[in-house]
């Protein structure tokens, strides 16, 4: 079995678009590939779908036959192939949680060993970077670096992800909106409101930006109070960049009451998830938020 790491934005989105640091981690749990006998095809359970490396029918031009595609032509790969591939996902799926990165380093690694290649990380890396740019368009690149390396990192779009030591891994509770996160809308407001108000958005995006370096420090030394303060404060800019909504603002309210030292949207927003930081709490904060119709469940961030 081959895995690969989801992740989360601790701090950062959006102002990270615009050449700011973003902090981020990987999940413990993100996607595996399970290799069997077969011929090359890519199943995918969870969709109920079924691809091959070859360019021919309805399936095989869906994003994920286009990607499973890019990654083969990346790594050198005709369409023989001795296996099947059997993706298995372990976060949920177009919740901004790096699923789509996670299943391609994990397809890139499976198919490193079935045929035996001489890849190096920084191959598997560019075939994970082809296969997000066929799913996302004009990916930053976090996604599937952190995806590849695991740990925390600061990324930039311009150095990429420069690893953070962390004193341990952070245990958080996330939780689903159940509305779908709306990540290229949410860009364009953004923009929107930069164009329109730029003094006030560029200064918004240098708070953020010492907002990340706090939770850096904080994650080296382990403070807990002073991320959760980071990434409350994170929330208030996010609002006011209009990338929020009504159910990431309820979760964040519930994980509040129920004891979180700070809870925040991750990734696009606009629906998706919300990550709360609840250190020896985090079982009450995820009961609150199923209690409330969402699920949730508790994971940790950073491990290797």
């Amino acid at each position: 079995m081959h895995a690969a790491h989801g992740k989360v934005i601790l701090l950062g989105e959006h102002s990270v678009v615009y050449g700011h640091p973003a902090l981020a981690g990987a999940l413990a749990d993100g996607a595996t590939v399970e290799l069997q006998p077969g011929s090359g095809k890519l199943r995918v359970p969870a969709w109920t779908l079924e691809v091959s490396g070859v360019d021919g029918g309805a399936e095989e031009q869906t994003s994920i036959g286009r990607a499973y595609r890019a990654i083969r032509a990346r790594l050198g790969l005709g369409i023989a192939s001795p296996v099947d591939l059997t993706v298995t996902f372990l976060v949920p799926t177009g919740a901004g949680l790096g699923s789509s990165a996670a299943m391609a380093v994990a397809v890139a690694r499976a198919l490193k060993a079935a045929h035996g290649l001489s890849a190096t990380d920084e191959d598997l890396a560019d075939a994970a970077m082809a296969s997000e740019t066929v799913v996302h368009g004009k990916p930053s690149g976090l996604d599937h670096t952190v995806a590849l390396k695991g740990g925390f990192g600061i990324f930039t779009r311009a150095g990429g992800l420069v690893p953070v030591r962390a004193a341990q891994p952070v245990t958080l509770v996330i939780g689903h909106t159940g509305r779908e996160r709306d990540t290229k809308g949410r860009v364009q407001r953004v923009a929107e409101l930069h164009a329109e108000r730029g003094d006030e958005i560029r200064a918004r995006f240098v708070a953020i930006a010492q907002l990340v370096e706090r939770g850096r420090v904080a994650v080296m030394e382990g403070n807990a109070g002073e991320l959760g303060s980071a990434m409350n404060e994170n929330q208030r800019h996010l609002q006011a960049l209009e990338v929020s909504c009504v159910e990431i603002e309820r979760l964040c309210a519930i994980a509040s009451d129920a004891g979180a030292a700070g809870a925040k949207l991750t990734g696009g927003g606009g629906g998706g998830c919300v990550i709360a930081l609840a250190p020896g709490r985090e079982n009450v904060v995820r009961d609150a938020w199923e209690r409330a119709g969402h699920r949730a469940f508790v994971t940790t961030v950073g491990g290797q």
